[in-house]
């Protein structure tokens, strides 16, 4: 069976080794070993603003007590999420969005050459998990047609944690675990529907798991 159709039929495919590898490094250094990635946003859910001490806090602060309200909110087993995304001004002057733009055209690319999609990227962005972030059970509605998860993480071991858990029978009893895998692509059929989510981090300071995430249509 081909990719295509396992992506069909599953709802889920994973694709290795989807860049050539020297691409891929390269693609890794650009963003880890010259620390873009420390200067993303912070992106959580659910989070209620320090209103009354707004002015006198730093961002650090707010930003901790904002990752200790989405950690509450997921042993409340709410929908939740705390992690970082590229979605700034550091990311658009440093050249950030045109590198994971063009990772997704590329699998936009791929999709169209099976007649899998009509449309374009809707979306696309680096995120970067550091321990105890996470993504809780969800699915991503009416994002697009496909989502995709491009892995940069590498030297990862079973112990950090950050797993891909798919849930393809909406159960939450039975999923698919996925490792974070370097220069792995995975494929979701969103009219599966497929729910998903990232297991909490325990990873180590030095190991970064760095993605490029996006929707197709």
């Amino acid at each position: 069976m081909q990719w295509f159709e396992k992506l069909e039929n599953n709802g889920f495919v994973q694709i290795a080794a989807f860049l050539p590898y020297q691409q891929a490094r390269q693609l890794r250094t650009k963003i880890a070993q010259r620390g873009h990635f420390k200067q993303w946003n912070l992106l959580t859910t659910p989070y209620q603003p320090l209103s009354r001490i707004k002015d006198r806090i730093s961002t650090k602060v707010i930003d901790n007590r904002r990752h200790v309200q989405a950690a509450q909110a997921l042993q409340r087993q709410q929908f939740s999420f705390s992690f970082y995304r590229s979605s700034n001004k550091h990311a658009k002057q440093h050249g950030q969005a045109a590198l994971h733009q063009d990772l997704g055209s590329k699998v936009v690319a791929l999709l169209k050459a099976q007649g899998l999609v009509t449309g374009q990227l809707q979306d696309s962005f680096f995120a970067s998990f550091k321990k105890g972030q996470f993504i809780s059970y969800h699915s991503d509605g009416n994002a697009g047609k496909y989502a995709f998860i491009y892995q940069l993480s590498s030297g990862w071991q079973y112990q950090f944690g950050g797993q891909l858990e798919l849930y393809p029978k909406k159960l939450k009893f039975f999923k698919h675990v996925l490792a974070p895998t370097f220069n792995t692509l995975t494929l979701l059929k969103l009219s599966h529907p497929m729910p998903h989510s990232v297991r909490v981090l325990n990873n180590p300071a030095h190991k970064h798991r760095i993605t490029i995430s996006g929707w197709v249509e």
